[in-house]
């Protein structure tokens, strides 16, 4: 008898979340270090802590699209909230609730979308 084969449906997800996660974590950095050589660090720290999320939350969903290889905008709609999850929690437990979180959920969650779907339409190349 052949064994059936296992789809492991959260695979792609928590592959997606590792490689976001970790392009987060290399543009925080990156950006920590260039801002502390300017003079406006207190004040950029919020416009680069957003374009390293969603430049993070982008590539969790073209990666699991990528492996998903279909439902790109419900794909990458589910990146986009798992990768907002920790950001929301930790924001409710240090600063409270305001509008830069929910600017943050927003640009997590659209720009998680987009990158499903440009992972699902990316041509393989063999």
């Amino acid at each position: 008898m052949r064994k059936a084969k296992r789809d492991n449906h959260t695979k792609p997800f928590i592959i997606g979340l590792i490689f976001g996660y970790a392009v987060t974590g290399v543009i925080c950095v990156l950006s920590a270090a260039v801002l502390s050589l300017t003079d406006s660090a207190s004040t950029a720290a919020g416009a680069a802590a957003a374009i390293a999320l969603s430049v993070g939350s982008f590539i969790c969903g073209k990666t699991a699209g990528i492996l998903r290889r279909r439902n790109g905008l419900k794909t990458g709609a589910v990146c986009g909230v798992l990768f907002v999850l920790p950001v929301t929690v930790l924001s409710l437990i240090f600063s409270g609730f305001g509008g830069g979180l929910i600017l943050k959920i927003g640009l997590c969650a659209a720009f998680g979308t987009v990158g499903g779907v440009a992972g699902v339409n990316k041509e393989e190349h063999l």
